[in-house]
């Protein structure tokens, strides 16, 4: 099988982190690098829980796909811009954790600096302002924001991490989760901003639910 250990990879951590609840069974990407020329990405509508290697796509960094058998991740562009625009980024997990993806809905972010490791592993989480999710806006928005940090909240979504390796992004993950936690145990309230009217209509649109 191409890129063999890639794709092991990619969904031995998407189990884990179905696992250890940090994500649904339909939501959230992980990605990796293979070779210079392709990524390998958790695809659309595959069970999170249960994926096996040979359910993890293989796409060109054109965003040419190369298991047709299988439907990109809705977040594929989200993926590939940031490997385009940061050759140093090898690995990428994107998913929604309870605490740190409430914090996207959060007028105040998560505070890294109430521990050495949160803040030593993550320094300062960057918000990314709200975009669709699978929209080019989107993944415009967290590029950029991946230039300012290895932690991106993308506002009333989920997170996104980077690293040098799936197992580093992934504690990044982690770590970031921890940090939610203690933020809320710090704080006991928060202003939370849900999604306007505008932005509701849209999804209602996307997912063919269409109100107007």
């Amino acid at each position: 099988m191409r890129f063999q250990n890639e794709r092991d990879q990619v969904a031995y951590f998407m189990r884990r982190l179905y696992r250890q609840g940090l994500t649904t069974t339909s939501g959230g990407n992980l990605s990796c690098r293979a070779g210079e020329a392709h990524v390998v990405l958790t695809p659309s509508a595959i069970d999170k829980g249960e994926m096996q290697a040979e359910q993890v796509g293989i796409l060109t960094l054109a965003g040419v796909n190369e298991t047709p058998e299988l439907r990109p991740s809705i977040e594929a562009a989200m993926h590939l811009a940031i490997y385009r625009s940061h050759p140093e980024v090898r690995a990428i997990v994107h998913a929604h954790p309870v605490t740190a993806s409430f914090f996207c809905a959060c007028a105040e972010g998560i505070d890294t600096h109430l521990t050495a490791e949160a803040y030593a592993l993550l320094g300062d989480p960057v918000m990314a302002e709200y975009a669709r999710m699978g929209t080019a806006d989107l993944a415009a928005a967290v590029s950029a924001g991946v230039a300012r940090g290895v932690c991106v909240l993308l506002r009333n979504h989920g997170v996104l991490t980077v690293g040098d390796t799936l197992l580093q992004a992934f504690d990044r993950l982690e770590v970031l989760e921890v940090a939610a936690r203690q933020t809320l145990m710090a704080r006991p309230a928060c202003m939370v901003r849900r999604l306007d009217p505008a932005q509701r209509r849209e999804l209602d649109r996307f997912m063919g639910r269409a109100r107007d």
